[in-house]
């Protein structure tokens, strides 16, 4: 017990306990702070500097995966295949389905899907379609054209957020101590 009256050990255990209450304190303020951005990419409408509030990311890509799915389901009448489609929509959707999975690798699997989307759409045109699934081509082309640029626009916004947040706490001594804390900062929807 005499060690612990010693001044030093008390000077250090105080500096410790004060080091381990501002890093628990930086985890749950700042690192709730950093999840309610990255949360805002799946739940949030969000406004920006033009005065537009466009839908959260996160819907406009659950759109798109149904889109997705009823491609598929025109193109299956035809032979064609769709495997690639099909595996880029599922990731995609479980890549929104885990609430940790990382930004960046969302926006890899929406690009995956952009691209064997285009080139089912390519295939399907090249196909003679029966007249009610060409007008169902048209529509869903339309609609994921209609979605991707959604999800642009509504990625943009969401990265309009990342930055501002980054711009205002990003620098000494939050990100050092964040760091220390294990908090990660919101990433940006595109990739690394």
């Amino acid at each position: 017990m005499n060690f612990f009256r010693r001044r030093g050990v008390a000077v250090a255990l105080s500096a410790v306990l004060v080091l381990a209450s501002t890093l628990l304190s930086v985890n749950v303020k700042f690192g709730r702070l950093a999840r309610d951005v990255t949360d805002s990419f799946y739940t949030q409408s969000t406004a920006v500097s033009d005065g537009g509030v466009y839908r959260s990311a996160g819907s406009h890509l659950n759109n798109l995966c149904a889109y997705a799915d009823g491609l598929i389901t025109i193109a299956d009448n035809y032979g064609l295949d769709t495997e690639e489609v099909d595996w880029d929509s599922e990731c995609l959707k479980l890549a929104q389905s885990y609430s940790d999975e990382e930004i960046s690798y969302v926006y890899y699997c929406y690009s995956d899907l952009c691209s064997s989307l285009d080139k089912l759409i390519d295939q399907l045109h090249r196909v003679e379609l029966s007249e009610r699934d060409a007008s169902g081509l048209a529509q869903y082309e339309s609609s994921v054209n209609g979605a991707r640029a959604a999800i642009e626009t509504a990625g943009s916004a969401y990265n309009d957020s990342v930055r501002a947040f980054r711009r205002s706490y990003d620098r000494f001594p939050t990100d050092f101590l964040a760091d220390l804390a294990g908090v990660e900062m919101p990433e940006y929807f595109a990739y690394d």
